[in-house]
């Protein structure tokens, strides 16, 4: 009887490290990202639920909206209205976008790649 507790004394102690290992080795989820409001400078629309809103000097902020988006048009809206969470910052499920006096909830926000840098056009040197 010894024996058999013996055994599984040392298949324990065989397996814990294995399913350890497997845990660690899990992808983390992305961190959500959130927005200030008061630091956005503009918005364009992608489509009726996609928004590119410009924060800072060049930051770009990719922000969809709920399906109920495309019934207010807002590709088409003239202005939006930003609806934070009560510390100013806008986050997907947290934060709503106003139009025409309704709330679209924010489904997503995911940061864009800072545009590329202008170069200086260099003029032909003259003969």
């Amino acid at each position: 009887m010894r024996r058999h507790r013996l055994w599984a004394i040392v298949a324990l102690f065989c397996v814990g490290p294995v399913l350890a290992a497997d845990d660690s080795a899990t992808v983390e989820k992305p961190r959500e990202t959130c927005i200030e409001s008061r630091r956005i400078n503009g918005w364009t629309s992608e489509s009726d639920r996609v928004i590119i809103v410009k924060v800072g000097a060049k930051q770009r902020y990719r922000m969809e909206l709920s399906p109920s988006a495309s019934i207010f048009n807002v590709d088409s809206q003239p202005g939006l209205a930003f609806i934070p969470r009560s510390n100013g910052t806008l986050c997907a499920g947290f934060g709503n976008v106003a139009v025409d006096g309704q709330r679209i909830p924010i489904l997503s926000i995911t940061r864009l790649p800072d545009p590329p840098a202008k170069v200086a056009a260099s003029k032909p040197s003259e003969k």
